[in-house]
């Protein structure tokens, strides 16, 4: 017995072939592979922006060689968090691509929405910012991307891209001419008229 064991001993020392022709050692470990490659995060702060505007698309990613995203399909940093803009040209959806050192891809998509433009106000002018008592001024506007503009204290609603009215104060006022888009964003602007 004790001969066997000195047999057995040798034989693994000098590595001795099994009856099938394999090394009689320990069976092969598989390949050790690092972790996984994976999307942390993928959100916007804005899911539905102004036709024209950009909004902010975040991200996060681990174990990432190379990111992609697209449309158009661009490069940007293998980051655990960063923001990018984006326009988008109505609704549009994004995709996030993370690809790691050993080629695995990973991917997440995200929609956002492109509504009417942001209604705004190009200028307010008056004829006259000091009148006398009983004397009359006139409000003259002009606005992009509005429904409807109206101007208060008074009835006054006007077509939606240039306009006046005629005031006619009994003292000093601020008038306040808004102007309302597609979207319900409204947009304002204050003129006084002193009266003497």
């Amino acid at each position: 017995m004790f001969r066997s064991l000195l047999v057995l001993i040798a034989c693994m020392a000098a590595g001795c072939s099994n009856s099938s022709g394999d090394r009689a050692s320990s069976s092969a470990h598989p390949a050790a592979t690092g972790p996984a490659v994976r999307i942390t995060q993928l959100y916007t702060t804005t899911p539905q922006v102004p036709r024209g505007e950009k909004a902010l698309l975040c991200y996060g990613v681990e174990n990432a060689k190379t990111v992609w995203l697209s449309p158009p399909k661009q490069e940007v940093s293998a980051a655990l968090s960063r923001c990018v803009e984006v326009e988008p040209s109505g609704r549009t959806t994004y995709t996030l691509t993370a690809e790691a050192a050993d080629g695995k891809q990973v991917t997440q998509e995200l929609a956002i929405g492109s509504g009417p433009a942001r209604v705004h106000i190009i200028n307010v002018d008056i004829s006259a910012a000091d009148i006398p008592a009983g004397g009359v001024a006139s409000i003259c506007y002009k606005v992009e991307n509005a429904q409807s503009v109206r101007v208060a204290p008074g009835n006054f609603r006007g077509p939606d891209k240039y306009g006046c009215t005629i005031v006619n104060p009994a003292r000093t006022t601020t008038y306040t001419v808004t102007a309302l888009g597609a979207g319900g964003d409204t947009d304002e602007e204050k003129v006084t008229i002193k009266v003497h």
